[in-house]
């Protein structure tokens, strides 16, 4: 039996209840330069429970659906991780209940990329993130700074859209450059000279449904949410994002979605309540888009 955790102070609801399901990844293994990431799943919970539940955007509250969300502290450490994260991520979509995986380093994006796409005949990816997360050459050794390389390398292979990158190698950025590649990167050098969001319809152009969300949190301006590993300067600010997520859940169908890079910090909860506000925020947005897969009736 999974134990089962609060979720905006909310009971957690049954799978079969539940229109989303919280998976926690405390995954730590590779991440080169600040330490911390494995805490960041319970911090996100944690700071969940100071949200207000009504959302005045939307005109929704949690307890208008249901969510179902797993006690970071029964996922199991180490190898066994991925394991037990991609039975969740399955057991959650044969419920018809969308994903959430809360990370951990950038490694559990992989997972939850390849826990979905055996049920899909094609997947797009949006890929918010400061790095392109390609490595710096083919074969280099996979860790959370390779992998897009790595999902690219997938059957069927996905399309990857990236948005807010501004830290690639010389091996990335000719992978992006490379028309046989399905990759397509929007550089934050780009954005930031935009008088409009004119680039939000780029990107929704470069996506079919099913979309993978796959938000690391360095795609921020660290002035937005500080308390990452990488905390890259000149990043995307909160209500463009925001803009943007809704545009995409009213356009496309989102699958399921991953939060990853939290690095939290003792004594300063800001970047812990933001990305929890953000995860509500997302679901919020795919409840209201109108793209959501049915559950079954009940019995």
């Amino acid at each position: 039996m999974v134990e089962t955790a609060h979720f905006l102070g909310y009971e957690s609801a049954t799978l079969d209840e539940a229109v989303f399901s919280v998976i926690p990844a405390p995954y730590e293994d590779t991440s080169s330069y600040v330490k911390g990431q494995s805490k960041a799943p319970r911090r996100i919970l944690d700071a969940s429970s100071q949200i207000e539940d009504y959302d005045e955007e939307s005109g929704i509250s949690v307890i208008d659906y249901g969510v179902h969300c797993i006690k970071p502290e029964s996922v199991p450490s180490g190898s066994s991780a991925e394991k037990f994260v991609k039975e969740q991520v399955k057991a959650a979509l044969d419920a018809v209940a969308v994903p959430v995986i809360l990370g951990g380093e950038g490694t559990v994006t992989r997972w939850g990329v390849e826990a979905i796409l055996p049920s899909c005949d094609e997947l797009s990816i949006l890929h918010i993130d400061a790095n392109a997360d390609m490595g710096a050459d083919e074969d280099e050794e996979s860790h959370h700074q390779t992998v897009i390389r790595d999902v690219l390398k997938l059957d069927p292979q996905p399309h990857v859209c990236q948005v807010g990158i501004r830290a690639v190698s010389r091996y990335a950025f000719d992978s992006i450059m490379d028309d046989n590649i399905p990759l397509e990167s929007f550089f934050m050098s780009d954005i930031d000279r935009s008088d409009d969001e004119s680039w939000h319809d780029d990107i929704i152009d470069e996506l079919r449904s099913p979309v993978y969300v796959s938000i690391d949190i360095t795609g921020f301006d660290p002035a937005v949410i500080p308390a990452s590993g990488h905390p890259e300067p000149g990043g995307l600010k909160w209500w463009p994002v925001l803009r943007l997520l809704k545009k995409i859940a009213s356009r496309r169908r989102i699958a399921a979605f991953d939060i990853t890079e939290l690095c939290p910090r003792d004594h300063d909860v800001r970047s812990d309540y933001a990305v929890a506000r953000l995860v509500y925020k997302l679901m919020n947005y795919i409840q209201i888009g109108g793209k959501m897969l049915e559950k079954p009736a009940a019995e």
